[in-house]
């Protein structure tokens, strides 16, 4: 019975933790929509800074370095045919984000076959990349939570807002949750990639496997807790 409420408590606890993160994401994603929505006709570049930035810069100066980046980028047909955009910041600094991709004819190539953008234009989901390296951002090992944004329920997706949160802050909260449910205890992606485990024989990022007899618990949109796990 001890062991059960162990397990229910953790989950309970580290769902609380990445539902906060999806759910204030969703939040910003609407309030961003109707705010485009509200612009008379399409939108340029200091339009949607100013309307992203503020949300931006609050995430960052209150919870860096948890937050390591977060902004918005337009898809093709917001601001014109093959058209993109990107509001993306990093850091207490506000640093700005491949500014220059703005002024290239070719800025919609960089970003359209990442999974971060890609998967939430395609399915009109939210997702989670990684844990990976932002070569582009932050070089930081990250996982990019991202929505997409309507300016119309039944057009066509404007763009994704994004928030990148350094594995490092989910190893920190997780893994004390964890050491409840046991000596092997795993969170992980939906591929099996290790985001925390009280086990040092696996580390963030490592490919790991359910033990066979261990309870799997689903966490948040793309995450999930296994009781114990084991390397790939």
């Amino acid at each position: 019975m001890t062991i059960v409420s162990n397990i229910d408590k953790a989950v309970a606890e580290i769902s609380t933790l990445v539902t906060g993160i999806e759910a204030g994401l969703e939040g910003w994603a609407a309030e961003l929509g109707r705010s485009l929505e509200a612009l008379s006709g399409k939108p340029n570049g200091t339009a949607i800074d100013r309307l992203v930035r503020p949300t931006v810069e609050a995430l960052l100066q209150e919870h860096s370095p948890e937050v390591a980046g977060a902004g918005f980028i337009a898809n093709a047909g917001l601001m014109g045919p093959n058209r993109s955009y990107i509001a993306w910041w990093q850091g207490p600094e506000l640093e700005r984000v491949d500014a220059l991709a703005n002024f290239s004819p070719n800025s919609m190539s960089r970003y359209v076959k990442s999974e971060w953008f890609r998967i939430p234009v395609q399915t009109g989901r939210p997702h989670v990349t990684g844990p990976y390296v932002d070569f582009l951002c932050t070089d930081e090992y990250v996982l990019t939570f991202t929505h997409p944004v309507l300016v119309d329920a039944a057009g066509p997706i404007a763009g994704i807002v994004g928030i990148d949160i350094t594995v490092q802050t989910l190893e920190n909260q997780a893994e004390p949750i964890l050491r409840t449910i046991g000596p092997n205890a795993a969170l992980v992606n939906t591929e099996g990639r290790t985001i925390a485990c009280t086990s040092p024989a696996l580390g963030a990022g490592d490919l790991a496997v359910k033990d066979d007899d261990a309870g799997e618990f689903p966490v948040g949109n793309r995450f999930k807790i296994w009781s114990s796990a084991l390397p790939l």
